[in-house]
């Protein structure tokens, strides 16, 4: 499952989102979560989302199930999106019972009108 997004670059712009993206108000709506995975949504007034997922390597159909619906909420493959940070942690997460690593990303949109 990790192969899909080993090859997902981060933005070159990411350093600058994410600085500009820190310094405004933000809030979290509720997280998706499964044994496997999390999914939560941060926004910044004025300036966009950004979305950080985190899977586990024990990913299964749930989690497959929760990244079918978070690129259709994003309307194109996660590949494609702006991604911002991305680390592949090569220990067990500590919530997903099974895990033996996890990979969390970081999805920008900017704010639509």
């Amino acid at each position: 499952m990790f192969d899909t997004f080993e090859g997902v670059k981060v933005h070159v712009r990411a350093a600058e989102i994410v600085a500009a993206f820190a310094q405004c108000e933000q809030w979290s709506g509720q997280p998706a979560e499964t044994s496997a995975s999390g999914i939560v949504t941060a926004t910044a007034v004025g300036y966009g989302e950004i979305t950080t997922v985190t899977l586990g390597s024990n990913v299964g159909a749930d989690e497959r199930q929760q990244l079918a619906l978070l690129t259709e909420r994003l309307g194109r493959p996660l590949q494609d999106c702006v991604i911002v940070y991305k680390d592949i942690c090569e220990w067990p997460h500590p919530r997903m019972k099974g895990s033996t690593s996890f990979i969390q990303f970081g999805i920008f949109q900017e704010e639509r009108a």
